[in-house]
C-alpha cells in the first residue's frame, strides 16, 4: 500500500506566476498524483485544476496503448532522474496530441525526491508541418529528376551562380565545369537572345516577381541549344531581393521541330477555325432550341430568342411578328448594350411601322425573302436613297453588316427576324444567312405551335366553362366560393366539374363536386351527362341515393368503358336547425369544419358506372352557424410522394384556412395557396376543384 505524502502547497503568488507560464506546468507527488497544475495546462489538456488534483497523471493523460511507457518514465523521475522528449497524449474530448515534455524531480535537503516538476507544449501542428515539409521537399526533388530539370540559383551580394551538375549538362559543360560567375553564365547565352534574357531577370528583380523564357545557349563546340527556363527572386527578412532561383529543362527537339509544326499548325488552325464556327452554329442552335422549348407564348418565343441570339449571332437582334390581322408586327429587341435597346424603341415611336416601306424589315415581310448586307458601307447607304437623317442613325446605330430573314411557315410570312453586327469588326457571311434562315424556320414553327396550343388552350376554356354554372346562385344562409384549377397548359377540358342549384321543395338545394375519369371530348360529353342527369334526376325529387343510381346508370348506359366519382349534398333549411344530408360516390369525402375541429363527413360508395347495383350510405348532419364544408376532387390529394395529402394532413390543412379565411372566398384562396406550396399547380397534371361553403346565422 502507498503511503499518502504530505500535500504539496502552492502560494497565490506561486500559482500566479505558474498561470504566466505559457507552457502547461504539471507538478506530482512521487507517485505521479497532480497536485497542481497551471492555466496552460488546463487550456491544453481541457481539465481544470480542481478536476484532476489527487488524481493519477498516468490514469489522466496516458494512452492506453503508451502505458508501460509512461509509467517507466513516471518512475525514472521518481528516481531523481530528468526525462524529457515528445509523448502522446489524451485531452479531455478524446483527442490526442503530441507534446514536447521537460520533466524533473524536486528534491528536500535530505537529498529525498518530493515532488515532480513537468512542462509541456503542444507541437503537434509543429511535426504535421515538418512531416509536410519533408514530403514536399522528396516530392520536388522526385519532379526535378523525373522532369530532367537542372537548377541555379545566384546571389546578387556575391555575384556567385550555383548549378547543379544537370544544369551543366544543359550548357554542354562537364560536372564542375561552371565556375560559378554570372558572367559565365551570360557569355554562354545566344548573342541574338542574350539582352531578352537578361532583360526577363532584370524585370523580375525589379518587380519581385517570376518569370519564363525559351531562349538558345551555345555549348563549347559551337552548336546552339534551346532551354526552357523559369525562376523567381529570393527576398531576405527585410523583403529586398537577394538573387534568383529558377530550373531548366532542354527544349532543343521541340525547337528543331517549331517550323514544320508551325506549317502543320496553320493547316490545323484553318481546320479548327472552320470546325469551331460548324460548333459555334450547332451549339447556337442548340440555345436557341432551348429558348424555345422553354417558350410556352408567342411573347415568350421572341423575347427568350433575341436574348439567345445577342451576343452569339449578332450584337443586335430583332424579331418581328404578325398579329393574325396582319396589323403592325410585335417587337422584340435585344443589343449587347441595354441602353441601346431603349434607343431602339423610341426610334420605333419616332417611324411607326409602314408595310409598303420599300426596304427593310416591311420589305422582308412582303417578299418573303431574304435581305443580307455583308457590309454596310457609305456607298451603300448612298445606293439605297438613305435620308439624312436615316444615315444619322445608321452611324448612330453603328450598323455594319445586316441579315434579315423572314419567318414562314406553310407558305404564310409569320414576320420577320434580323441579325446585326455594329462594333462587332465580324462581318456576316453566306454561312451565316444559311444558319440565321434556319433559325427562322424554327422560329416560324414555334409561334405556330404557340398559336395552335393557344386557340386549343381557348377552345377548351371555353368548352370547360360550358360544362360548369356561369355564375353560383345566391343560397340563403349560405356563402359559397368554388375555384377550378386546369393541369398543364390547359389545352384539354378536364373532368372534375361542380354545381349549386335549387331543388323544387322550398328552403332546398343541391351541392355536387365530381370528377370524370380522362380528359378531352369523351371526358367533356361525360361531364355534361353526369350534370344532366343529377339534375333531372334531383328535380324529378329523388333522394341523394336515388340521384347518384341514376347518374351511375347513365354512365353505364352511355360510356360504358369509363366512370365518375360524384358527391351529391341536399341543404335544407325547412328545419329550425339546418342539415346537410351527403351521398357519395367514390368520392373524396368532403371536410366538415366546426368550432370543435375539423374531420371528414360522410361514408363512402361505390364509383359511379363501374358495377351494375352501386351502393350508397347517406349521411345526414346538423349544420350550424359558422360551420364551413369543404368540397374537393383527388387532384388536390393524390400527388406522387412527397407531395401526396393523406387525409390527416388534408383535414389540417383545410382546419388552417378556415381559421385564417373571413368568407368563402378567402377561405377557397387560402386552400389554393396551401396547395401550391405543398406543389406548384404547373407541376401537377390532374385537374383540381374545390367548393367551400360557410354557413351563415338564419337572418330571421
Amino acid at each position: 500500500m502507498i503511503e499518502a505524502d504530505p500535500p504539496i502547497n502552492v502560494t497565490v503568488a506561486e500559482r500566479e506566476i505558474f498561470d504566466a507560464l505559457h507552457r502547461a506546468v504539471v507538478v506530482t507527488d512521487p507517485h505521479g498524483r497532480i497536485q497542481f497544475w497551471n492555466a496552460a495546462a488546463e487550456a491544453l489538456y481541457g481539465w481544470t485544476d480542481q478536476e484532476v488534483v489527487g488524481l493519477s497523471v498516468i490514469d489522466v493523460l496516458a494512452p492506453e496503448d503508451e502505458l508501460p511507457a509512461n509509467q517507466a518514465q513516471l518512475q525514472a523521475v521518481a528516481s531523481g532522474h530528468a526525462v524529457s522528449g515528445e509523448r502522446t497524449v489524451t485531452r479531455r474530448d478524446g483527442s490526442r496530441i503530441r507534446v514536447l515534455t521537460f520533466t524533473r524531480p524536486v528534491f528536500d535537503k535530505f537529498g529525498t525526491v518530493k515532488a515532480l516538476v513537468g512542462s509541456a507544449e503542444d507541437v503537434t501542428a509543429q511535426r504535421q508541418a515538418e512531416q509536410h515539409a519533408r514530403e514536399l521537399t522528396e516530392h520536388f526533388r522526385f519532379a526535378i529528376q523525373a522532369g530532367g530539370l537542372g537548377t541555379w540559383r545566384w546571389d546578387m551580394a556575391t555575384g556567385e551562380t550555383t548549378w547543379d551538375e544537370r544544369l551543366e549538362a544543359l550548357f554542354g559543360l562537364p560536372p564542375g565545369g561552371f565556375d560559378g560567375s554570372f558572367e559565365s553564365y551570360t557569355s554562354r547565352l545566344h548573342p541574338a537572345d542574350r539582352e531578352r534574357v537578361l532583360a526577363a531577370v532584370e524585370d523580375a528583380v525589379a518587380t519581385r516577381s517570376s518569370y519564363r523564357v525559351e531562349h538558345r545557349v551555345v555549348w563549347p563546340d559551337g552548336s546552339d541549344h534551346w532551354i526552357a527556363a523559369a525562376g523567381g527572386v529570393t527576398l531576405d527578412e527585410h523583403d529586398v531581393v537577394t538573387g534568383t532561383i529558377g530550373c531548366a529543362m532542354d527544349v532543343t527537339e521541340r525547337a528543331q521541330q517549331d517550323e514544320e509544326r508551325a506549317r502543320l499548325t496553320a493547316i490545323a488552325l484553318d481546320a479548327a477555325a472552320s470546325e469551331r464556327v460548324q460548333r459555334e452554329r450547332l451549339e447556337f442552335l442548340s440555345v436557341v432550341n432551348e429558348a424555345l422549348n422553354q417558350s410556352h407564348s408567342v411573347a415568350e418565343i421572341m423575347d427568350n430568342v433575341a436574348a439567345a441570339a445577342v451576343p452569339r449571332l449578332g450584337d443586335w437582334c430583332a424579331i418581328y411578328v404578325l398579329p393574325r390581322d396582319h396589323a403592325t408586327p410585335d417587337v422584340a429587341i435585344a443589343h449587347i448594350d441595354p441602353e441601346m435597346v431603349a434607343y431602339a424603341h423610341q426610334l420605333q415611336e419616332r417611324f411607326p411601322y409602314d408595310p409598303d416601306a420599300p426596304t427593310g424589315i416591311p420589305e422582308v415581310i412582303r417578299t418573303a425573302a431574304t435581305s443580307f448586307f455583308p457590309e454596310i458601307t457609305e456607298d451603300l447607304i448612298a445606293e439605297l436613297d438613305v435620308t439624312d437623317e436615316g444615315r444619322a442613325i445608321v452611324n448612330q446605330l453603328a450598323l455594319r453588316s445586316a441579315i434579315a430573314v423572314p419567318l414562314v411557315k406553310r407558305n404564310r410570312v409569320l414576320g420577320a427576324i434580323q441579325f446585326v453586327m455594329s462594333s462587332s469588326s465580324r462581318r456576316y457571311t453566306d454561312d451565316d444567312v444559311a444558319l440565321a434562315q434556319t433559325v427562322a424556320g424554327r422560329i416560324a414553327s414555334s409561334i405556330e405551335n404557340a398559336r395552335l396550343n393557344e386557340q386549343q388552350r381557348t377552345i377548351a376554356q371555353t368548352l370547360q366553362r360550358s360544362l360548369l354554372p356561369a355564375r353560383l346562385p345566391d343560397v340563403p344562409g349560405a356563402d359559397i366560393a368554388v375555384r377550378y384549377w386546369a393541369s398543364g397548359e390547359g389545352t384539354d377540358v378536364g373532368g372534375d366539374f361542380y354545381d349549386v342549384f335549387a331543388l323544387d321543395a322550398p328552403d332546398q338545394w343541391a351541392i355536387v363536386i365530381g370528377d370524370v375519369c380522362g380528359t378531352g371530348p369523351e371526358a367533356a360529353a361525360l361531364t355534361g351527362l353526369a350534370r344532366h342527369s343529377i339534375r333531372e334526376s334531383a328535380w324529378h325529387g329523388d333522394d341523394p341515393t336515388q340521384v347518384l343510381t341514376a347518374l351511375a346508370r347513365a354512365v353505364d348506359r352511355s360510356a360504358p368503358r369509363s366512370f365518375c366519382t360524384a358527391i351529391y349534398a341536399q341543404y335544407d333549411r325547412r328545419q329550425r336547425a339546418a342539415q346537410l344530408t351527403i351521398a357519395c360516390g367514390g368520392h373524396p369525402l368532403p371536410v366538415h369544419v366546426t368550432s370543435q375541429g375539423a374531420t371528414t363527413v360522410g361514408a363512402p360508395g361505390t364509383l359511379l358506372g363501374m358495377i351494375p347495383d352501386p351502393v350508397f350510405h347517406p349521411r345526414t348532419i346538423a349544420i350550424a352557424a359558422g360551420d364551413v364544408v369543404v368540397f374537393y376532387t383527388d387532384g388536390a390529394t393524390d400527388q406522387p410522394p412527397p407531395h401526396d395529402l393523406d387525409e390527416a394532413a388534408f383535414v389540417a390543412l383545410i382546419e388552417r384556412c378556415v381559421a385564417d379565411g373571413r368568407d368563402a372566398g378567402t377561405i377557397a384562396d387560402g386552400i389554393h395557396a396551401s396547395l401550391e406550396a405543398v406543389r406548384p399547380f404547373d407541376q401537377r397534371d390532374d385537374d383540381i376543384a374545390i367548393l367551400v361553403v360557410r354557413f351563415l346565422a338564419d337572418p330571421s
